[in-house]
């Protein structure tokens, strides 16, 4: 799934009709790599977003809506200066390449008439935004590029901007079929898809493997293999699709994700599995953002993902090891019995023993082996498995409250790590990760938390749902606000409801005073299954009750509570009834 040159075609011809003559009104850099463009024209009016993401570069109208910093980027108020209020004369494509051009006019301070061309590179890890003027002269760009990063050309304000070293394929319109022929047949030595991909400018794989397919070939057979002729008359049929405008665009499911987009017609997948858009835009407003946003969230959580995982990690290791220990002192006795017996028999063990068999009168003389330290006599034994025992009688208390606090914050940061996982915007990664730093590492390193408490004054968004017979139904994105929407915002005779041991989100069914039916009921467990680990389960069990009964966790950990009187549901979580009750 790649934004191509064909998509780059389709998309330039496409913002080119409905905007050309119109005026760019703002400009917002809502992420440090992506801009937005507000459009308007007499044909419409649109957010031109433009993304030079090292992973995900497009360009595209969009009808998302982004936060902005409430700081802009010295690179944000610099394009305000030089492009809000000017008039577009054009957006064009560079020959085929996936490089668009937004080309505008304006005033200077003068009040003279200049031209200036807004570029956009959208070729992965040297994907880039810049801004030159009408002598293709460098303003500046998003990203600045010296020799010491790139040894092809420099991308810095008062450079000569110049497409030398990256223009280096073929514009595949232009082809002939001469020069095609001649050209595959010096590339034997490499597949049909690889042919494509290296002698011409835009063609991905998706689209070389669809030019193999019409021709009869797969993108895997070797260029000897194959017959010139045939293999040109699909690669013309392509082009002269994207050359006239003829385009279907479309995006691939296998049924459960999407898995390849296309400003073309695809036919090498079946018919039954596209989905058709009435402009690209539209497909990759509805395909391509959804990727793009998950890249975004992986980039953001991975590292906080890894610092979590580690806690955890050494907790369960730190739960394994106290565990084992507890039933060691639970069965501290028999190092009481090895002490009286050694002290008993001490003139019978020597220095150097490993081991020794004796007559245990305190299991009617039936013969026990003990273990020795060799380097000890009989007497130095016994002392040191009176101490053991001693140590474990004591231990036996503190282990006990030591592994009930460890098992809490196993489950706290279990928690949170779900809440992780299930992070759908950067900005619930943004509070997950503040939550771990305010309220977990503050609280573990700085006095148990004391005075390092910190107030948070950004309202709760809650996810808002409707039953089916009009409750208000409301579901926490993560621990902060779990923790609000139960102990702060629930009252006493709403109901909560919690998947059974496990992480997940808490819900609270808003009751009015009024018992709510078994349909209701039914309806907000399927809602904590879904927003739980065991969304992909069946029978999942789900607790609730009425919130009077629920309380803070006494380990003060953000989002755990403890609760009674409550009863147990048993259901499936469905995809299809959190979409009907959304509100």
């Amino acid at each position: 799934m790649s934004y191509d040159g064909t998509m780059t075609k389709a998309v330039s011809e496409e913002l080119d009709a409905l905007y050309t003559g119109g005026r760019i009104d703002k400009v917002y850099q809502p992420q440090h790599d992506t801009l937005i463009l507000n459009l308007r024209s007499h044909r419409a009016r649109g957010n031109l977003l433009l993304s030079a993401s090292a992973n995900n570069p497009c360009a595209y109208i969009t009808e998302k809506k982004f936060q902005n910093p409430a700081t802009p980027p010295n690179f944000c108020m610099l394009l305000r200066k030089h492009l809000e209020s000017t008039v577009i004369k054009r957006i064009y494509q560079i020959e085929m390449d996936r490089i668009l051009c937004v080309e505008i006019e304006g005033y200077n301070d003068l009040f003279d008439k200049v031209k200036k061309t807004l570029i956009i590179e959208m070729m992965g890890r040297h994907s880039n935004i810049i801004l030159v003027d009408e002598d293709k002269k460098i303003i500046d760009a998003l990203k600045r590029i010296n020799h010491g990063t790139s040894r092809v050309r420099e991308i810095l304000p008062g450079v000569h901007y110049t497409l030398e070293g990256i223009m280096d394929r073929v514009n595949p319109l232009k082809e002939t079929e001469t020069d095609f022929i001649s050209s595959a047949n010096e590339e034997e030595a490499l597949s049909v898809k690889n042919f494509f991909i290296r002698r011409y400018l835009g063609i991905s794989p998706l689209i070389a493997s669809e030019i193999a397919y019409r021709a009869g070939f797969s993108e895997k057979d070797p260029m000897k293999t194959v017959e010139k002729t045939p293999l040109y008359e699909s690669f013309r049929e392509v082009m002269n699709e994207v050359r006239n405008g003829a385009y279907r665009p479309q995006s691939i499911s296998d049924g459960h994700k999407i898995i390849a987009f296309s400003a073309v017609n695809l036919s090498h997948y079946p018919e039954e599995n596209k989905t058709f858009y009435d402009s690209p835009s539209e497909l990759l407003d509805q395909t391509f953002i959804i990727r793009v946003m998950e890249d975004r969230i992986r980039q953001k959580s991975q590292n906080l993902h890894k610092q979590i995982k580690n806690y955890l990690d050494r907790a369960l290791t730190k739960q394994e090891k106290m565990e084992l220990e507890l039933r060691e002192a639970k069965d501290r006795k028999k190092l009481k019995v090895y002490g009286d017996l050694l002290s008993s028999n001490a003139w019978k063990i020597e220095k150097g023993s490993r081991e020794i068999t004796l007559e245990n009168f305190y299991d009617n003389m039936e013969p026990i082996t003990i273990p020795l330290d060799d380097t000890k006599d009989g007497i130095q034994n016994a002392a040191s498995y009176y101490k053991k025992f001693t140590k474990l009688k004591h231990a036996e208390a503190t282990l006990t409250k030591r592994i009930e606090k460890n098992r809490t914050t196993i489950q706290y940061l279990d928690s949170m790590l779900y809440n992780l996982e299930d992070a759908t915007t950067v900005d619930e990664v943004n509070s997950i990760q503040e939550e771990f730093r305010e309220d977990y590492l503050k609280k573990k390193y700085n006095d148990h938390g004391r005075g390092s408490k910190k107030k948070h004054s950004k309202k709760a968004d809650y996810l808002h749902f409707t039953s089916s017979e009009g409750h208000a139904i409301y579901v926490g994105r993560n621990n902060r606000q779990n923790q609000e929407l139960t102990l702060k915002f629930a009252r006493k005779n709403d109901y909560w409801f919690h998947v059974k041991n496990g992480p997940g989100s808490h819900v609270i069914l808003k009751t009015d005073g009024e018992e709510p039916s078994e349909e209701v009921l039914n309806e907000c467990a399927e809602l904590a299954a879904y927003y739980s680990r065991s969304r992909q389960s069946s029978n999942v069990e789900v607790d609730y009750t009425k919130r009077q009964f629920i309380r803070r966790h006494p380990s003060n950990q953000t989002g755990l509570v403890i609760y009674t009187d409550f009863s147990t549901l048993y259901v499936t979580p469905k995809k299809e009834l959190v979409e009907k009750l959304e509100a």
